[in-house]
């Protein structure tokens, strides 16, 4: 019985509920007319394309598949939150910081996986650029949103 409330928690619980409207919220800020804003919305769907790639029989499953791959990443950044939890703080930042580094890691693989082929002098390094920057300023804001240093900083003493 505690496994079955254990296996509940995880799978259906505040943290995946809060994680999950997190995700579709960076998808559907798709449609603001700022393209900074689109960028985390192109990298989830380009992160479903390289499962579809991986799982072809996926494709002709769009409209399930997507929506069920948001949910698997919402359940991974629900738990990375939880692993890296430090102490005080409201559990919906730290699902949100927990959101930020798994969408921040997308990003960097994506970037790591188009910087390879820069190899000539000729090659436009803006994609690259682009998904390194948003890569780093979504690990960054994870790892402040869990409440963790940046740097070895020692936590202040209060009297």
């Amino acid at each position: 019985m505690a496994s079955l409330v254990r296996a509940r928690r995880t799978l259906l619980g505040r943290d995946v509920a809060v994680a999950y409207a997190v995700i579709i919220a960076l998808y559907l800020v798709r449609t603001v007319e700022f393209r900074a804003l689109q960028i985390p919305a192109y990298l989830l769907i380009v992160a479903y394309d390289v499962v579809e790639v991986v799982l072809p029989f996926l494709t002709p499953y769009y409209p399930l598949g997507f929506p069920l791959f948001l949910y698997l990443l919402a359940l991974v950044g629900a738990g990375v939150a939880r692993r890296l939890q430090s102490g005080d703080g409201s559990t919906v930042i730290r699902t949100v910081g927990g959101v930020c580094l798994i969408v921040g890691t997308i990003s960097l693989l994506f970037g790591a996986s188009i910087g390879g082929p820069l190899v000539t002098p000729g090659d436009n390094p803006t994609p690259l650029v682009i998904t390194a920057t948003t890569g780093g300023v979504l690990l960054i804001t994870g790892w402040w949103l869990l409440g963790r240093p940046l740097r070895g900083a020692r936590p202040s003493r209060r009297e």
